[in-house]
């Protein structure tokens, strides 16, 4: 009977976490929800019979910092809604850093569209960063080119998506239909695909022209290449192919959080050659017998691509002790009532 959730994403991950009891109860496949969007004190979620409002109460509260679009829940009747009563254990969970802190983006994908176009808005960093993300919570990267249709010299940002080592790049245009048909592979029943990309690449006409919706678009700027934020928040919708689109607002900036095994995939080419250097304590800046800035000078590499790499370890760095950091202020507090509140029983 859990077939009919199949379309919405539902496979053996999150049947497994269901008890013998639960399966065999006629009355669990009703309240079982996929997350489509999420509010302040409720989601909205989709279900076997259809769309839901599902309340979240103090103990999911704040409401984003438990629950991402794309989650499975299960539910609780509760008059008109429901009531969220557990949340499923996610088979991954998209998170970046935002103001300092983690969020998470998306949860439960299949493939990532990352959207960037064939203009002033190109950004390798960027890319790099994405496919970082991708790799770090074992999500299939899609590196989608679009308004090919208007540049001069496709073969320039080509290029350097070739450099960038990921294995489906994907040039289009939505206005060569015929363009977006090696899309199709990736819209299968049962799939989730979360589109990313700084604001004004063409997400949104993207999902228009794909899925014939009607999310709102603005054109960009022609100053700068750049665009307005049309999308602002966060959606999962489902469509006729039986494949669920997430979304996302633009990004401009993109701070990884606790990605460095995607990090180092992305620079694995770096990595390598930091095992050939002369010395194991090598920093790879001026010393004698660095592999590194052999290859550099050699041109295997770019200074650019070895910059951002550092970069993003430091980050990485600077986030894990940040994370260490709150731990142990937490646990001190943790400790320090659990003290008073024994202390207090001791008196009486």
């Amino acid at each position: 009977m859990y077939s009919s959730l199949k379309k919405f994403g539902w496979s053996n991950i999150f049947f497994q976490q269901l008890s013998f009891d639960e399966i065999c109860a006629e009355e669990t496949l009703e309240r079982i929800f996929r997350i489509t969007a999420i509010h302040r004190n409720r989601v909205e979620a989709m279900g076997a019979h259809g769309e839901s409002s599902i309340i979240c109460t103090a103990e999911f509260q704040p409401v984003s910092q438990h629950l991402a679009v794309g989650d499975w829940v299960m539910a609780e009747p509760a008059n008109e809604h429901h009531r969220l009563q557990r949340i499923f254990e996610p088979k991954n969970r998209v998170r970046r850093v935002s103001n300092g802190l983690p969020q998470v983006i998306a949860a439960n994908l299949d493939y990532l569209w990352i959207v960037t176009s064939a203009n002033d808005e190109f950004n390798v960093k960027r890319l790099e960063r994405y496919l970082a993300l991708a790799y770090e919570f074992d999500i299939t990267p899609v590196v989608i080119l679009t308004k090919t249709d208007i540049c001069d010299d496709i073969a320039h940002f080509l290029g350097q998506l070739d450099g960038l080592g990921a294995e489906n790049v994907h040039p289009l245009s939505v206005n060569t239909p015929g363009s977006l048909d090696v899309l199709s592979a990736y819209m299968n029943e049962g799939s989730t695909i979360a589109l990313m990309g700084s604001s004004g690449v063409g997400k949104s006409t993207l999902i228009n022209t794909l899925f014939h919706t009607a999310l709102a678009t603005r054109e960009i700027r022609e100053e700068d290449a750049h665009g307005k934020h049309t999308t602002t928040h966060r959606e999962l919708f489902f469509c006729d192919n039986g494949a669920a689109i997430i979304d996302t607002p633009g990004m401009r900036e993109l701070q990884l959080y606790d990605a460095e095994q995607g990090i180092e995939r992305v620079f694995h080419s770096i990595v390598e050659l930091s095992t050939q250097c002369r010395y194991n304590d090598c920093t790879h800046a001026d010393g004698p017998g660095c592999a590194i800035q052999a290859a550099i000078a050699e041109q295997r590499i770019s200074q650019a691509h070895f910059d951002n790499y550092r970069k993003l370890l430091k980050e990485e760095a600077s986030q894990t002790r940040r994370a260490e950091g709150a731990h142990v202020v937490k646990q001190y507090y943790r400790d320090y009532f659990k003290k008073v509140h024994s202390g207090n029983k001791d008196q009486w």
